[in-house]
């Protein structure tokens, strides 16, 4: 059962300067224990306004005890509260959820959508990074080929350069032994065509010598 505990003296005003008399209303709960709610009522026409629960006390004593502290700054947030309640309120609220939720996902996709470019772009330049590099290695391979060419290309040269020394030691010792060759092999014919020479004569000698 609903008893009435208080009307308040003072008119509580909203924020669309609707004007309301304030009530406090009780109702005894299964366990003995009294709820205490406020119920507006417009002045000049339009929704009487009630809140949910606003205290929990004892006795219905209790609750009247509870609502003679009640001051103005109380009663226009708990008009507000009642105001809340309305269907058209909650939803206006459900409205207000579902765009700041939209407004949201619509965030999380922009940043989702930034770091997908950004991932894309680190992506390209670690692609141009990795093609810097094998063209420096490239690079670098090309150098060391042609360095070692160079080298290999040195040392045919060096060893043509030997080949050609060496044939021409072989032709100048050729040369020096038939020079020696013909040089003592003149010697030894002079030698013997002076011994072939002197021999005959002094047999002769020795022959007229022994006739008397």
């Amino acid at each position: 059962m609903v008893h009435f505990v208080q009307q308040y003296s003072q008119i509580v005003v909203s924020r669309d300067a609707h004007k309301y008399a304030a009530r406090v209303y009780a109702s005894q709960q299964p366990n003995g224990r009294w709820d205490g709610w406020f119920v507006f009522f417009p002045l000049h026409g339009g929704r009487t306004l009630a809140t949910d629960r606003e205290t929990t006390q004892s006795s219905l004593s209790a609750v009247a005890y509870w609502a003679t502290g009640i001051s103005t700054t109380y009663l226009e947030g708990a008009l507000e509260r009642a105001r809340a309640l309305l269907p058209e309120a909650q939803l206006a609220r459900r409205v207000q959820q579902a765009e700041r939720e939209e407004e949201l996902a619509r965030g999380e996709a922009a940043a989702y959508a930034e770091a997908a470019a950004a991932a894309r772009l680190e992506a390209l330049e670690a692609k141009q990074r990795r093609r810097e590099t094998e063209e420096l290695l490239m690079a670098e391979r090309s150098e060391s080929a042609r360095l070692a060419a160079d080298l290999h290309e040195r040392a045919a040269a060096a060893a043509r350069a030997e080949v050609r020394e060496a044939e021409r030691r072989r032709r100048e010792v050729e040369r020096e032994a038939r020079t020696e060759r013909r040089y003592t092999s003149n010697a030894a014919g002079r030698r013997a065509a002076r011994a072939a020479s002197h021999t005959p004569k002094r047999r002769a000698s020795r022959h007229r010598k022994k006739q008397p």
